[in-house]
């Protein structure tokens, strides 16, 4: 905290940060069945104390008024404070900005499992839990200095398996789930690959030959999205790490968001997933699993899911008119 900071501030600062240490420390314990949702409602709180800290340091008043008055609504006595999302959206300002979204999709799940036991939709969020406690405190340093950084004690919890239990569904979770799986396809491409959205990494060995080169058991290089040329790069490299695989399963075959992204490639035209569902139903291409157009779908039985061709992509460029655009 900087000194000769206001006192509130101060307050909601270590606030802030108190709870976003909390919610990594539920997070990263490997006993603990409670992960995601642990994590959710404090991440929400360190939110909230964070972007309230900020209004205060700004003098916003960051308080409901009473409607067609200048005064406030109280709770027991105490003005009625801006919840997550509200402060999200004045402090952010563009309702598409990554950090914005990535906050609107864990204040809408706090609702919705707050007194709830869902250990299941762990491993289906743990990006977008990633890009959560990462955009805290990107906007922590940023608004208050380096010297809030999370990193000082904070260490990546040693991985004890290669691959997670799968938890059998609930009703539920299947509610929860298809939430997340809607909100998702509601969002645009770009969005739904920004690292501020998503955090996703590849995690590869390293292999130095010297000591000093490998130090340091994981390294996290900081990429540039608006910089092509350090895409390019990093793409390329990974590509050449995939053409070493062999027997790879299903090559070829696409994903709905990597055939949106393949049209916008194609004919510049920007569409979002759910637009990518309308069109599999306009052309019932996947009535079941087992009456798809192989032509343009399968079903891929070990993901549980339906993967595309290029020929879809072809299709639907032609069919729709997208070179038009």
């Amino acid at each position: 905290m900087s000194r000769g900071a206001p006192k509130k501030v101060s307050e909601l600062l270590n606030k802030a940060k108190e709870s976003a240490l909390l919610a990594v420390d539920i997070y990263n314990k490997p006993q603990t069945s409670f992960k995601s949702s642990g994590f959710i409602v404090l991440m929400c709180i360190a939110w909230t104390s964070l972007l309230h800290s900020i209004f205060e340091k700004q003098k916003t008043k960051y308080f409901y008024r009473k409607k067609d008055s200048i005064r406030f609504e109280k709770i027991d006595g105490e003005n009625k404070a801006w919840e997550l999302k509200k402060c999200a959206k004045e402090f952010f300002k563009d309702e598409n900005h990554p950090i914005y979204k990535n906050i609107v999709l864990f204040y809408e799940l706090r609702n919705k499992i707050e007194h709830r036991f869902l250990p299941e939709i762990d491993s289906k969020i743990l990006s977008e839990c990633q890009a959560f406690i990462l955009g805290f405190e990107k906007v922590l340093v940023e608004e208050f200095g380096d010297e809030y950084t999370l990193l000082e004690g904070a260490y990546i919890p040693l991985q004890l398996s290669y691959g997670m239990r799968k938890l059998p569904k609930t009703k539920e979770s299947k509610n929860i789930l298809s939430f997340i799986e809607n909100y998702r396809n509601s969002l645009s491409t770009d969005i739904v690959n920004s690292q501020d959205f998503a955090y996703k990494i590849y995690v590869m060995p390293n292999v130095g030959n010297h000591r000093n080169s490998s130090d340091a058991a994981i390294n996290f290089i900081k990429i540039d999205e608006k910089n092509p040329e350090e895409i390019k790069k990093y793409n390329d490299s990974i590509i050449a790490i995939k053409q070493q695989k062999i027997q790879v399963a299903n090559q070829g075959q696409l994903k709905p968001s990597m055939v949106v992204a393949k049209i916008k490639e194609k004919t510049g035209a920007e569409k979002k997933i759910y637009w990518h569902t309308q069109m599999w139903k306009k052309y019932k291409v996947r009535e079941s699993k087992d009456t798809c157009n192989t032509k343009y779908c399968q079903y891929d039985e070990p993901h549980k899911d339906y993967i595309y061709t290029e020929k879809w992509v072809s299709y639907l460029i032609q069919e729709e008119n997208l070179n038009s655009n």
